[in-house]
């Protein structure tokens, strides 16, 4: 063949590559006459033509005959070799075959054509220098230096041109090219700076889809991680992922999480890391996957000495029996021991080992405590591991470690000789921020030890304690007595079925100041919730009012976590301080079976609460008049901005026949809206003007009459003007002093004249409306909060000034709305805890707590019950019978007891009272209950609340109830007078008895 011919072959693949080559071969780099040999000296005329990322040798005596003899991929170059100045060796490797081929053309010399492969390289892999001494070898090796200093022929693109790599490797995976990819790595990855390939990102793909994706990792240094989360591995992607780890310079973080990795992935990885030892692989996360392999554990120990800059290791839940973690162990112990080449030494910073097997042989990770200064992490959950035999290496290795989770472990055969190491221990920790117990029994010299170390640890901040299920049966006292000192600002005592000693460890978390966050749900109180005995419903009242106190105005708990406990209709007292409660931000009761009318009380707390931020009401099955009250109660609040979902109790609602959907689904609608009312900027104004209103109790008529309209004036004032000029003209200062800041750069992007632009460009507009936009909302905000606390500090001054404070505020009216905050003189007596609702039919919620058990007829010894009815017809009282003496006067008694009272009886007792009042003798008259005038009958005043007591009231208390006195001393007893009232004339133990209902 002529070479006129062969030069115009080569005119006509450069005019029509993709005719030739194939449509995705649209360009070409090279078209040459060459001479090939594939065996020996013989020559054979071709043409050589380079491509994109494609060598290509083509045949044909015309246009139409042209045809591809042999194509190789750039990646499958292993050798490059100038045999003399026009004669240039090439070695490819394709599906383990070598082939060698000698190329010479008359057009140009062999180092320009080993300069055109290595553009061809430096075009699709811009990172390949630092590695390509391991790809290919180059002959002369001065074609790696003059390859480093190469100046690529097109410009960059996003993530070192991923695009590119990625379409040449789709070619090397022989798999179709996905624009969809590329545009999410430029415009996601690239806007957010993702180093991490994430391929759950592309889950939706084929899996072969998946391995020019991973395969970029080989090549590129932008990604630094590979983080695969829930996605089923095939082989295919295992072997590119292992490639990655031979042949990447750049990986840092490697996670397969839950991946299903095959048994012998230990192997693969370990060899896959010998191969590669310049890799700075700093975090491994292999958790939830079975990865019991004893062959491969022990490579791994061998390689691990090398990796002097991995800092995390996971392998939770991975299945490992106690020989393969006595392996990797030994192979942790072995890189502290042994320096590297380098010089430095492995500083392994987190270790998690969970839910793995560790009981026996566990010498290899006390090693590795005692001799690792630089842990910060340890985490044994759930590994049985036995504790005694760590306590000495934590002492002497491990004083820096931050989070210490040994929950789920053994405290070993002898725990009580390592209690004075225990104690030791935690005394001299520094850095303590975690420590996790939990479902680790611990006795309760164990126990003591812990706290008093740590309450006597002066250096620890505040920092979370978990010792939920860790308590045994003498461990109550313990927690009583040494908690008081323990300055921590999270605790959990979740399932330590503290039941009856609870009240008392509650009273010892009221003395810990810097508790934020406290969590008692759980199996706390089950037993005395299942029981039937009215002494267990009252141990239960009362330590949830204990709860209460714990959340007071000058308590610092912020997270309140009840969820699981079951409390039932328990839960009512503490709903009902709930509306006066001022600290608390978080709350969790879910799962307590608050049901329909707990949800309702709940709703009136929401209604007048503004401390609460949010709230977790899931699984109580609230139904849909609940959902349906608190989404009223939402759109009262205009504090409250979370309330996360309440899937389960929304899918009963829906679920069940006769459901009314548009009306739960209304309600979650409304709900949902008004969370995001409250978190806009506009809501603060309203949201302080209802802060105020309840600090100030104008729920009053007197109250509202001094400064209530002035309040409500005041929330309708809008933003001064003075200060959004004041705003604007900060904002331009800072646009002034921006641009200033901005000359250098703006120095280079100059047009040629060298004239700076005379109008603002955009981004100089939206920087100057987003700090007006910021600094406006923010100044508003803070205004809005400091004018309305001097209003309520002012409002409060002028209001106890005029004297409505003592006068005019009646207790009535404080139990009627049930505010936040009430105003009394001192001579006022005080009958109810400000805020607290009155009881209702629903449950006991009159009760204050400093004054439970002086209060008249109130008793929280059991939940609530529905009350008894009193029919008017069937309470006749029975006819008189003939006794002696005695009975007469027992019968007389009891015929004035039952003397029905007129309403006439009531309005004397009224006109006395007003006559009494204006005497002037400066004694305060209280007006008695109905009940507790003689002769009252039940069947005339049938109140839900008086009703109940029949049954919240037993039967050894009504038994224990001292016998009815004389009418006369009764009457002298019920006078009114400053030294008597009715919460002396009762009982402080239990309510008053009730009328016998007669036959």
């Amino acid at each position: 063949m002529s070479r006129s011919i062969l030069q115009e072959l080569c005119e006509y693949i450069q005019q029509k590559p993709s005719s030739v080559l194939g449509n995705k071969f649209f360009d070409y780099r090279v078209a040459l006459q060459a001479d090939v040999s594939y065996k020996g000296d013989k020559f054979e005329p071709r043409i050589f033509v380079i491509s994109k990322f494609r060598l290509f040798l083509l045949s044909g005596k015309s246009p139409s005959s042209l045809k591809i003899e042999r194509s190789y991929h750039v990646l499958h170059i292993k050798s490059i070799s100038v045999l003399n100045n026009e004669e240039v060796a090439i070695i490819f490797d394709e599906t383990g075959h070598r082939k060698r081929y000698v190329i010479k053309s008359p057009q140009t010399t062999a180092s320009a054509i080993v300069k055109h492969i290595l553009a061809a390289f430096l075009r699709y892999f811009p990172d390949i220098g630092a590695q390509l001494r391991s790809l290919v070898e180059l002959t002369p090796e001065s074609y790696y230096e003059e390859f480093s200093s190469m100046n690529g022929d097109v410009a960059p693109r996003a993530c070192h041109s991923f695009r590119r790599t990625y379409a040449a490797l789709c070619d090397f995976y022989d798999q179709p090219y996905r624009d969809e990819v590329s545009w999410d790595v430029e415009k996601i990855y690239a806007v957010n700076r993702v180093r991490c390939l994430r391929i759950e990102d592309f889950s939706h793909l084929l899996p072969k889809d998946l391995l020019p994706i991973t395969g970029v990792l080989q090549y590129s240094s932008y990604f630094t991680g590979l983080a695969a989360d829930g996605i089923r591995m095939t082989s295919e992607v295992i072997d590119v992922i292992m490639s990655v780890i031979r042949k990447s310079r750049s990986l840092q973080h490697i996670q397969l999480r839950n991946c299903a990795l095959p048994r012998d992935f230990i192997t693969l990885f370990a060899s896959a890391l010998q191969q590669n030892p310049s890799i700075p692989l700093e975090s491994i996360d292999f958790s939830k996957n079975v990865l019991d392999d004893k062959k491969g554990f022990v490579l791994l120990s061998n390689v691990l000495p090398r990796l002097t800059t991995l800092r995390q290791v996971n392998l939770s839940e991975c299945g490992l029996s106690e020989k393969c973690s006595q392996l990797f162990c030994s192979g942790v112990y072995s890189a502290l021991t042994a320096k590297s080449n380098c010089g430095t030494v492995s500083s392994l910073t987190h270790l998690n080992l969970s839910n793995n097997i560790l009981k026996d042989d566990v010498s290899s990770l006390v090693n590795v405590v005692s001799l690792c200064t630089t842990l910060r992490v340890l985490d044994l959950t759930d590994t049985g591991f036995p504790l005694d035999k760590i306590w000495a290496a934590l002492k002497y290795g491990g004083l820096q470690i931050e989070k210490l989770c040994l929950g789920g472990c053994n405290v070993g055969k002898k725990p009580a000789d390592c209690v004075q190491l225990v104690k030791e221990f935690f005394s001299m920790a520094v850095n303590l921020s975690h420590i996790n117990f939990a479902n680790t029994l611990l006795p309760a010299d164990l126990m003591k030890a812990m706290l008093l170390g740590l309450a006597s640890n002066q250096q620890l901040k505040p920092f979370h304690l978990d010792i939920s299920g860790t308590c045994e049966k003498t461990c109550s006292s313990v927690l009583e007595a040494s908690l008081v000192g323990v300055q921590c600002s999270s605790l959990s005592l979740r399932d330590n079925n503290l039941e009856t000693e609870m009240q008392a460890i509650v009273h010892a978390l009221g003395n810990i100041k810097t508790l934020r966050r406290l969590d008692l749900g759980g199996a706390n109180l089950l037993a005395l919730r299942r029981s039937s005995k009215q002494a267990h419903a009252a141990v239960i009242s009362k330590t949830i009012l204990d709860v209460v106190k714990l959340f007071s105005d000058d308590s610092p708990l912020e997270e309140l976590i009840l969820s699981d406990a079951r409390l039932g209709p328990h839960l009512s007292v503490l709903l009902n301080t709930l509306g006066a409660a001022t600290s608390l931000r978080y709350l969790d009761i879910s799962n307590n079976d608050l049901g329909h009318f707990g949800a309702r009380i709940l709703s009136k707390a929401l209604e007048l609460n503004t401390s609460l931020r949010t709230i977790v009401i899931d699984n109580n099955h609230l139904g849909v008049e609940g959902l349906y009250d608190l989404a009223t109660a939402v759109n009262m609040n205009r504090t409250i901005t979370s309330i996360p979902y309440p899937v389960q109790d929304v899918c009963e609602c829906l679920t069940r026949a006769g459901c009314d959907r548009s009306r739960v689904l209304g309600a979650m609608t409304q709900i949902e809206s008004c969370l995001e009312r409250n978190r806009l900027p506009a809501n603060a104004e309203m949201a302080n003007f209802r802060i105020t209103s309840g600090a100030l109790d104008l729920g009053n008529p007197e109250k509202w009459n001094v400064v209530g309209e002035a309040l409500s004036s005041a929330a309708e004032e809008p933003f001064p003007t003075r200060l959004e000029d004041m705003v604007d003209d900060f904002v331009e200062q800072a646009r002034r002093e921006c641009i200033l800041n901005l000359q250098d750069t703006f120095a280079r992007l100059r047009s040629e004249s060298g004239d700076s632009p005379k109008t603002p460009g955009k981004a100089e507009l939206i920087a100057v409306q987003r700090l007006k936009e910021l600094w406006m909302d923010d100044i508003k905000r803070v205004y809005s909060d400091w004018r309305w606390r001097e209003v309520c500090e002012r409002s409060e001054a002028f209001v106890e000034k005029l004297g409505t404070s003592a006068d005019g505020v009646s207790n009535t009216s404080v139990s009627q709305n049930g505010s936040p905050r009430q105003f009394m003189s001192p001579s006022t007596p005080r009958c109810t805890e400000p805020g607290h609702r009155p009881r209702s039919i629903i449950g006991d919620l009159q009760t204050p707590l400093g004054f439970r058990d002086e209060e008249p007829g109130i008793s929280l010894d059991t939940p609530p019950q529905p009350s008894a009815l009193v029919h008017l017809q069937k309470s006749r009282p029975r006819l008189q019978r003939r006794a002696g003496a005695h009975g007469q006067a027992r019968q007389a008694q009891t015929n004035n007891e039952e003397t029905p009272m007129s309403r006439s009886t009531d309005i004397e007792e009224e006109a006395q009272s007003n006559k009494s009042g204006d005497s002037g003798d400066g004694d305060m008259v209280v007006k008695k209950h109905p009940s507790e005038r003689a002769g009252f009958r039940v069947a005339m005043l049938p109140d839900a609340a008086a009703l109940s007591q029949a049954v919240l009231r037993s039967a050894a208390d009504r038994a224990m109830s001292p016998k009815p006195e004389s009418p006369g001393h009764s009457s002298a007893l019920s006078s009114p007078g400053p030294s008597s009232s009715p919460r002396a004339a009762a009982d402080s133990d239990s309510p008053p008895p009730l009328p016998h209902r007669m036959k």
